[in-house]
């Protein structure tokens, strides 16, 4: 459908949803249509009658759905989407979103053609030319993949291989991934080694052994099993596009309790039998007031901590370290700790996955050498946390405290569901590190009903070493936070070439927004391939369009939701120039020399894959669309733990330390939230940017239907700040610190507690009236946790300018069915 087709998209599209819908199908008014000719002189009512082909496929973003779609096909167009049962029906899922793919796929924002930046060449980058004003010249497909290898294969023979990087976002949950990191692996290219979201996952990997995001946790299906759910920092019923939310009400029907611990009032909270309005990164501070109480109380498991964990294990009073068998014990091991058995005082080496009547607590002597039970060392570090003493520092009533923990404690099995949000923060690490042992008082690991993340682990196709070759020497790994030292100073190594794929990253979603931009400036070639022209494709030097997901073959990863895989079916054959980003990691193997290395077609390429895990048959899969892995545990943690001792680590004698505090039990640490802050008076508010119901990270941001109900950003402010600061409900106002601004609409909105504001991730440039949610971020992170800390933001806000221009939001919606597409690469 092109845009003169006689009806604009919008009301063409919407009138489909509608008749469907309604159940209009092809008699009374469509049935008048045909007779009075009415549909061969409107193409947009005409398309509606007849017959649809339905091809199962997999909607693909980076959100907890993955879910397996019905796609109606009319007239070699889509026209609707429905929900597909995948192969355990009980994981049924869609959300508005993944229906709205009928506008998605056919967006003006889509690319069309490659394209190379008119003032950009090999020998000439010009990296003035990027940005806003970069205008864009058609190339073909050969003509781009010989630019791109040439340059790349130039700065390999001068600089060495290290000085590509081959960045990977998470647009796209499909297996070019794979190949991608494949041909970086030959090739011997700088790889990304993440650094967004794993903050919580890397303080709970220091207790248990596990985890790089979140945790691994008990999959959905089990959460019915809990007794107890604190959902911690997660608005659960709104951002997650799932239906795992559902499992939630399953348990709360059953008679679970349910706590929220958020400093927002969120629709997950409204839901809650108990919210707890943690101010920002007080986090850690409540949590060892609640193993304060557990400690009081005495409701830890015994048990557990016995069987399961170093609770037991003797601590040096004069080093710090665990006593090891071998220093105490003829022919002890030398990892081996060990422990006091009660009754006859003699010493134990403490195996994994086995109980005795091992001492918890106490003072001992061995060999001259004054020792205490690790536990003993926690309960006396968190004896200074007490809920009445940090009441007024968390924000959070004392009683409260102590009732969501005794639920947690005394009800049977449950757990805590963080989300990433916690992690958002500098030193989040630190709470990952906190719940984990927390969880571990409560011996809340490895039973029906434990959870320990607000999003099940689910199930990825494992392929082996086919993103890293055994014959392969892969150049080495960056974190996100280290890219613009890399590109513009050299530090570790110098980058001068980047290849991008499924990611919106550097120009719009990395924090500190103008840096990265700084960065991209400094390279020599810019390489960005995307399905729609985002803003960071407008920093590019060469763009390769990619499909839309209907428009790609692929075997689509569960992880993060549920435990299928997917296959997502080709619904119809690439628009435009559009080639799938296999077709361009096989095209750069050829000119490279490793085009052997690399099956001919997609789909050879997933068979090759798939045949290197166990769990799934590509031909089953093919054919049914979804197949569960039955190797995928429902319930986690039932084996031994993956550390030095096979227990949960109740005290950590090999833990980092920075800034001056060491993490062998758990210690606040706090950056721009602490109260002391050096410029808490000139930046008051602490900034948050959430995840909105209304997008996927970027994606969606182009979406008229909702765009509709979702106009603009907007800044979520309570009253008190607003009226103080003297703005007015849906005022413009302008937001800023010592590193940049934007102008949004305020909005009244009573649900964030004073002194903390926010503005909605995933907007684009484009959008604001100035700047950028991410021109105010900062892209500081903690040496422990390597993760970009996006909360933990300060700003201070004031009446927008007199003579800041509005009309794109006041002048008329323009998302609305007479607005002017958006410019579009390849137009």
């Amino acid at each position: 459908m092109t845009d003169d087709d006689g009806v604009h998209r919008r009301e063409v599209l919407k009138a489909g949803g509608a008749v469907a819908a309604l159940g209009l199908g092809g008699g009374g008014f469509f049935q008048t249509l045909v007779e009075d000719d009415t549909v061969a002189s409107n193409p947009g009512i005409g398309s509606y009658v007849g017959q649809n082909d339905v091809i199962q496929t997999v909607c693909s973003p980076n959100c907890r759905g993955k879910c397996p779609i019905d796609v109606h096909v009319r007239d070699g167009q889509v026209k609707k989407i429905e929900p597909h049962p995948p192969e355990d029906e009980q994981y049924k899922r869609a959300c508005v979103l993944g229906l709205s793919h009928t506008q998605r796929v056919y967006d003006p924002t889509r690319l069309k053609y490659p394209m190379k930046r008119a003032d950009w060449s090999p020998d000439d980058p010009n990296p003035e030319g990027r940005g806003p004003d970069a205008e864009f010249e058609r190339v073909s497909w050969d003509e781009a993949l010989d630019l791109v290898a040439d340059k790349m294969q130039s700065l390999k023979t001068d600089h060495g291989a290290e000085s590509v990087l081959f960045h990977e976002g998470s647009g796209n949950y499909g297996q070019s991934g794979k190949s991608f990191k494949r041909l970086a692996s030959l090739f011997g290219a700088t790889q990304s080694a993440w650094g967004i979201d794993a903050n919580v996952g890397r303080g709970f990997n220091r207790v248990t052994g596990t985890g790089f995001f979140l945790p691994p946790t008990n999959e959905a299906e089990d959460w019915e099993n809990a007794n107890t759910i604190i959902v911690w920092g997660s608005d659960i019923f709104s951002s997650q596009f799932q239906m795992d939310a559902s499992k939630i009400l399953d348990a709360v029907e059953n008679g679970a309790k349910l706590v929220v611990i958020d400093p927002v009032y969120t629709t997950t909270a409204s839901k809650a039998d108990l919210w707890l309005p943690v101010k920002p990164g007080k986090d850690v501070h409540l949590a060892l007031a609640m193993m304060h109480t557990v400690f009081e109380d005495e409701t830890y498991d015994e048990d557990f901590l016995r069987k399961r964990t170093t609770a037991p294990a003797l601590i040096r009073k004069d080093t710090g370290e665990l006593l090891k068998a071998s220093e105490v014990v003829e022919d002890g091991g030398e990892q081996q700790v060990v422990a006091v058995e009660q009754g006859s005082g003699s010493l134990v080496e403490l195996e994994p996955e086995t109980g005795g009547p091992y001492a918890l607590f106490g003072e001992f002597v061995v060999d001259g050498i004054e020792c205490e039970t690790a536990l003993t060392k926690l309960r006396d570090h968190v004896a200074d946390y007490a809920p009445a003493k940090v009441a007024e520092k968390t924000g959070v009533d004392a009683e409260n405290i102590r009732t969501a923990v005794r639920w947690l404690a005394t009800r049977g099995p449950g757990g805590i569901a963080p989300s990433y949000a916690i992690g958002r923060y500098k030193h989040g690490h630190i709470f990952g590190q906190t719940y984990a042992m927390l969880m571990g008082l409560t011996g809340d690991y490895g039973r029906h009903g434990n959870i320990h993340a607000h999003h099940a682990g689910g199930a990825s196709l494992s392929a082996g070493d086919w993103s890293a070759p055994e014959d392969a020497d892969p150049g080495p790994s960056l974190f996100f936070p280290e890219y613009p030292d890399a590109m513009i100073d050299g530090d570790p190594h110098k980058v001068r070439a980047v290849y991008s794929i499924e990611s919106n990253m550097m120009g719009n979603q990395f924090p500190d927004r103008q840096r990265f931009i700084e960065a991209i400036k400094s390279l020599e070639m810019y390489v960005v391939a995307d399905m729609h022209h985002t803003d960071t494709v407008q920093h590019a030097d060469i763009i390769l369009p990619a499909p839309h997901w209907f428009e790609q073959e692929d075997i689509t990863s569960g992880w993060g939701s549920h435990p299928h895989l997917g296959y997502r079916h080709k619904v119809q054959e690439p628009l435009w120039e559009a080639r799938d980003d296999y077709y361009a990691i096989r095209g750069l193997a050829e000119r490279f020399g490793f085009g052997d290395r690399f099956p001919e077609t997609k789909r050879d390429m997933l068979r090759k894959v798939a045949s290197r895990d166990d769990a799934i048959d590509f031909d089953t899969l093919f054919e049914q669309g979804t197949q569960k892995k039955q190797n995928v545990p429902i319930v986690k943690y039932t084996d031994e733990f993956p550390t030095e001792t096979g227990r949960i680590k109740m005290y950590d004698d090999d833990a980092p330390s920075e800034e001056g505090v060491t993490f062998d039990v758990p210690r606040p640490l706090e950056d721009r939230t602490a109260d002391d802050y050096e410029k808490a008076d000139e930046y008051p508010l602490m900034f948050m940017q959430k995840h909105s119901r209304f997008r996927i990270h970027s994606q969606y941001e182009m979406v008229n239907w909702v765009r509709e109900i979702n106009p603009e950003p907007q800044l979520d402010i309570h009253p008190k700040d607003a009226k103080a600061r003297g703005i007015e409900d849906g005022e413009y106002v302008r937001v800023h610190n010592d590193r940049g601004e934007m102008i949004v609409k305020a909005k009244y909105n009573e649900a964030f507690q004073p002194g903390l504001i926010n503005t909605d991730q995933g907007w684009w440039s484009r959008d604001y009236i100035e700047g950028h949610h991410n021109d105010l971020t900062h892209n500081e992170v903690s040496e422990v946790g390597q993760t970009m800390a996006f909360y933990d933001v300060r700003v201070e806000v004031e009446p927008a300018p007199d003579d800041i221009d509005t009309d794109q939001y006041e002048a008329d919606n323009p998302r609305a069915a007479d607005a002017e597409a958006p410019r579009a690469g390849g137009d």
